[in-house]
């Protein structure tokens, strides 16, 4: 074997390891992603929307594991509402008013979320005449459903 063959197949195996270690890299990445989020009112986070995207489903509710869990974390007198969006779609409302000792209210508004979904959240405080305040929305997409 001339030089040239030995540095061209030296070249190839180098290639083809760090080929392969880049995929198996980024397959294990994959793997551990989970698509959960958290959204939080604005000015000190009384009011906080967790996206759960992972686990056995919550206590009781089966193993549907998208559902937002909903927590008042202040003693405002404020209630924290959340709004949901799927795919542009609008899913409705959901209130927590248990202020800061109360449990979190958990909600599935949506089912099975896919890879590629479009989740969209806002939150906001709400006080006893349904006035919302410290709104903060955001809008994440799906990568393992």
């Amino acid at each position: 074997m001339n030089v040239r063959t030995r540095a061209a197949r030296a070249v190839f195996t180098t290639s083809a390891i760090a080929a392969a270690a880049m995929l198996f890299s980024t397959q294990a990445a994959v793997a551990a992603t989970n698509d959960s989020f958290t959204v939080g009112t604005t000015g000190g986070g009384c009011g906080v929307v967790n996206f759960v995207d992972y686990g056995e489903g919550w206590p009781g509710g089966g193993n549907n594991d998208d559902y937002l869990s909903i927590y008042d974390s202040c003693g405002d007198k404020k209630g924290v509402r959340a709004d949901a969006w799927l795919n542009g779609v609008y899913y409705g409302s959901k209130s927590n008013t248990g202020g800061l000792t109360g449990d979190p209210v958990l909600w599935d508004p949506f089912g099975d979320v896919w890879a590629g979904d479009a989740i969209g959240i806002k939150v906001c405080l709400v006080d006893g005449n349904g006035a919302l305040s410290k709104c903060n929305e955001t809008t994440r997409w799906s990568v393992d459903g």
